[in-house]
């Protein structure tokens, strides 16, 4: 950890207002980025933000032995962004096949582009538990033993949503590049 962040976190622990700012323009980007990744919409995620950064600040004191600030910071949001799934968690889960997320042979698609900005839209509509298992697998590249560990899931279940999930996103993409309109 660089000397820069040990005085960032120092200053946090300290309740300085120049170092919690510092933080959250440094840091909120990314925070934002993976609370905006797990939850169902926009006012969701703002509170995730919101509660992720205030248990941040926080918590910066039982935490002293830190070795990478913005490791502790990305697995402080993905664990609370977890929390967030678990509140919400719906009880329904069917086993599916797995199946792969693009289909490059389709010879349907066209020379659309999708920006990022549609596809987290359509990551975003997913159903709650899909939409955590793709982030956690897919996006932050957690392991599914793990992944079956923080939802609470069989690793059966897991596969399945994961494959569920790119199932659902591959169709929605397909539609998207074959000029169908997109429904919610």
């Amino acid at each position: 950890m660089s000397e820069e962040e040990k005085q960032l976190i120092d200053g946090c622990i300290a309740g300085n207002k120049q170092s919690q700012k510092q933080l959250y323009l440094q840091y909120g980007p990314m925070i934002k980025g993976i609370c905006t990744r797990y939850a169902a919409n926009g006012e969701d995620a703002e509170d995730l933000f919101h509660d992720t950064f205030v248990f941040i600040l926080t918590h910066f004191k039982n935490y002293k032995n830190i070795s990478s600030l913005n490791g502790w910071l990305r697995t402080i949001t993905i664990n609370k962004a977890i929390d967030y799934y678990r509140r919400i968690k719906r009880q329904h889960t069917a086993d599916l096949e797995i199946i792969d997320f693009a289909d490059p042979s389709s010879p349907d698609i066209t020379n659309r582009t999708l920006t990022m900005e549609q596809l987290t839209t359509y990551i975003n509509s997913l159903p709650d538990k899909y939409r955590t298992a793709f982030n956690l697998y897919i996006i932050d590249g957690i392991p599914q033993e793990e992944i079956t560990t923080m939802m609470g899931e069989t690793p059966a279940n897991v596969r399945s949503l994961i494959s569920r999930a790119r199932s659902m996103l591959r169709n929605k993409i397909q539609q998207y590049l074959n000029h169908e309109e997109f429904e919610f």
